[in-house]
């Protein structure tokens, strides 16, 4: 019992990263940059990068207007090194 709380507790330390997205930055008239870092984890830069526009989204929408995406960037490797995102937006 004891091996499979050890084997159960690695697991999801795995497929759980450690994720930070960053508060929207101005960066100039109507233009917003938004960044999100992960550091281990079985996520994809597709759902890192889904979750950051989700966040972009959020921010638009207490204006209540909706972001349009301007530009996206990723890098980085799923579980070799730290995966980036960065979105520029814009709220119409």
């Amino acid at each position: 019992m004891k091996q499979f709380l050890i084997a159960s507790a690695c697991a999801a330390a795995i497929v759980s990263a450690c994720v930070s997205t960053t508060e929207p930055v101005s960066m100039g008239e109507n233009r917003y940059l938004i960044t999100l870092n992960a550091r281990g984890g079985l996520q994809s830069d597709g759902e890192l990068l889904t979750r950051t526009i989700e966040k972009a989204n959020e921010f638009c929408q207490r204006q209540r207007r909706r972001a349009e995406i301007l530009k996206t960037q990723t890098s980085g490797v799923q579980m070799w090194t730290p995966q980036n995102n960065q979105v520029v937006f814009s709220c119409v």
